[in-house]
């Protein structure tokens, strides 16, 4: 079943990935999920739950029996794969245009309120 399985080598793939592309260096594979939060979507969290029991029951010697092996590869494979589509350097650009155009919107609502409050006074 999943003795073949190194359960504690394909988590530990899935922590670099995490900790390269989503910057999460801290922790176990389980802690960098529950961190990675909206980071991650849904079913990657529940493939990742998959992974994470297989790791629970591996030190245990009678539910080691219990592990689904190819349930737990189709897991990795598919976190590995979403992981490995991710562009760090696209996030962080995403992250700074969004903050610039929160910025653009809030000096452009700012001048338009200044504009209409010196309207209202009679001054322009």
């Amino acid at each position: 079943m999943g003795a073949s399985l190194d359960i504690g080598a394909l988590a530990q793939e899935l922590e670099t990935l995490l900790g390269d592309k989503l910057g999460l260096r801290k922790g176990a594979f389980p802690a960098r999920v529950k961190r990675a939060g909206r980071r991650l979507p849904q079913w990657v969290h529940r493939e990742a739950a998959v992974i994470n029991e297989a790791l629970m029951f591996e030190t245990h010697a009678k539910l080691r029996r219990r592990i689904d092996g190819a349930r737990v590869k189709a897991a990795h494979d598919r976190v590995r794969q979403h992981l490995k589509a991710i562009d760090p350097a696209d996030r962080r650009l995403g992250l700074i245009l969004g903050m610039l155009g929160t910025l653009a919107f809030n000096l452009l609502l700012f001048a338009a309120l200044a504009l209409g409050f010196l309207r209202w006074q009679g001054l322009i």
